[in-house]
């Protein structure tokens, strides 16, 4: 033990020279960098420049698409900034624009994007989700307080699940499998709606004496965390070689139960091995680059990015996204854990720069993409009333659900309200994890119609709840909600400590009077309870 006591401070010691760790943060900014690069371009990881044969139209075709890719990023900036003049979300102006573009002759068969480089573009744009989930992300609050948005979470969304399931097949008429699916999608709660509101309820101390807006944040946390590693869990174990013919009915139960035992135990070691590796890189990045060095914001943003790019588009490509997805949440999540105690001021910076490139970058692709996916000609509005409906059950079932669970916990009816509404918008996962069911679904026949049909139902659900309910959540929060000021409390108490400790009387109605802490809130409750 003392060898191995020696050693570490060895290593902390000469790591933590300032010309050392500098060294060291570049070469791996400069690895991070090259392995995102190569997994964005889908090059060979050992040999990038290999001859991949005679030139062809190939490179006409990609400067064509970055030509249409920085088009329609400007168009979509202006309809988010329009979308924004108008007092609803700017993803609903991007979707808006992708769907009239998608729909009009002449724009469709110019702004043709080709399958790998769209995939790429939503998979940037999900890590760039995950990283600022995982800025926002108070580990300590979830930690100490993790029943009630563990319970909430996990019981709303499983109880949203089943009924939207039951109603897709029903309903909808698609296969018990596909149903499933399309509970996944459909259920999973948009962080680009809620976490803005929370934000804005937090700066303005709205029901920040009993947590509310931090226990939203953590509710949605567990709540995508959960819908989203189902979703990749299954799909793995769906959509492979060993389970097509099973899709399709074709050979029986002993031919194919080897191959599905042997991918569910694969998604097991590599969700673990997700966990693992997202701790240690989140570890590295505690020490790399030090907090005083003089480029600290550029090296932890470029750091954070690549190797988060290199982690999910990396796993993605060979069909074990669920680790990647892990990974880099748990990096992000520990980078921040870390960062705020050694420099808030410079993590207020890495979340800055991020928000800034989901604002300007990733969510006018993401949303405009998905708008390019939504063909009307083949909506009738018998299909759209029952997708609308579908949608509907879930909603009114994780409303019920969040309102029976949420009476037992120390929050009143009007904070119940706004909990229940926060967990109703959809928009962000629902725009990459409905294509990238259409694309797995795609080799599978009896599959492809019905995901095609999924991804109707999931854009209708983010043009239907995303202007509704943050319109909603915003204007019911900041009459629901009550204000409380921090600094009135320290005077208060302090009067009150000092009457307990010379035992002087308090006057009871005085006391009653002052808001109580949320920390002598859980303290009565346990003094009542034992």
């Amino acid at each position: 033990m003392h060898c191995v006591a020696r050693l570490h401070n060895t290593l902390h010691n000469f790591f933590n020279n300032r010309e050392i760790n500098s060294i060291t943060t570049t070469i791996l900014i400069f690895i991070s960098l090259y392995i995102s690069i190569i997994t964005l371009l889908g090059e060979n990881f050992l040999n990038p420049l290999a001859d991949h044969g005679p030139v062809t139209t190939s490179d006409d075709v990609t400067v064509r698409s970055i030509f249409i890719i920085f088009i329609l990023l400007i168009a979509g900036i202006f309809a988010a900034k329009l979308s924004k003049l108008l007092k609803i979300p700017p993803l609903f102006g991007c979707l808006a624009l992708g769907i009239v573009i998608r729909n009009i002759t002449v724009f469709e068969q110019f702004f043709t994007i080709p399958p790998f480089l769209e995939t790429m573009i939503r998979k940037v744009a999900l890590v760039n989700i995950v990283i600022r989930w995982g800025l926002a992300t108070d580990v300590r609050f979830l930690y100490e307080n993790a029943v009630m948005p563990v319970t909430i979470g996990l019981v709303t969304a499983i109880g949203e699940i089943i009924a939207v399931t039951i109603a897709s097949y029903f309903i909808l008429n698609i296969s018990f499998v596909m149903s499933i699916f399309c509970a996944l999608i459909l259920v999973t709660v948009s962080p680009a709606v809620t976490v803005p509101a929370m934000i804005n309820f937090k700066e303005k101390n709205l029901g920040s004496l009993k947590r509310v807006p931090e226990n939203v944040l953590a509710i949605c946390c567990v709540d995508n965390l959960f819908c989203v590693v189902v979703f990749m869990v299954l799909s793995s174990i769906i959509f492979t070689d060993g389970t097509k013919n099973w899709s399709t009915k074709l050979v029986n139960e002993n031919k194919y139960s080897a191959p599905i035992a042997t991918t569910i135990l694969l998604n097991a070691g590599t969700i673990v091995f997700g966990i693992i590796g997202g701790g240690i890189l989140g570890w590295v990045l505690w020490r790399f680059p030090r907090s005083d060095a003089p480029h600290t914001q550029f090296a932890r943003i470029t750091l954070l990015g690549a190797v988060s790019i290199a982690l999910i588009i990396g796993t993605y490509l060979i069909k074990y996204s669920c680790s990647g997805f892990i990974a880099a949440l748990i990096l992000s999540a520990m980078c921040a854990m870390q960062w705020k105690s050694d420099n808030k001021d410079k993590l207020e910076c890495v979340e800055s720069t991020y928000k800034y490139v989901w604002d300007c970058f990733a969510l006018p692709l993401l949303f405009i993409c998905l708008g390019l996916k939504f063909d009307c000609s083949t909506l009738t509005w018998e299909l759209v009333f029952l997708c609308i409906a579908v949608i509907a059950i879930g909603l009114l079932v994780r409303t019920i659900l969040t309102m029976l669970v949420t009476l037992s916990s120390h929050i009143n009816f009007k904070e119940q309200i706004v909990v229940s509404l926060s967990l109703l918008p959809r928009a962000t996962f629902q725009a990459d994890l409905a294509p990238t069911l259409l694309v797995m679904a795609a080799p599978f026949p009896a599959m492809a119609q019905e995901a095609a049909l999924i991804m109707k139902a999931a854009i209708l659900s983010v043009l239907v709840t995303a202007p509704i309910f943050d319109i909603l959540l915003n204007l019911v929060g900041s009459k629901c909600l009550t204000a409380y000021d921090p600094q009135d409390s320290p005077v208060a108490e302090k009067n009150f400590a000092k009457s307990y400790i010379n035992g002087e009387h308090v006057d009871e109605t005085i006391y009653a009077a002052r808001p109580k802490t949320y920390s002598e809130y859980r303290s009565e409750t346990l003094v009542e309870r034992y």
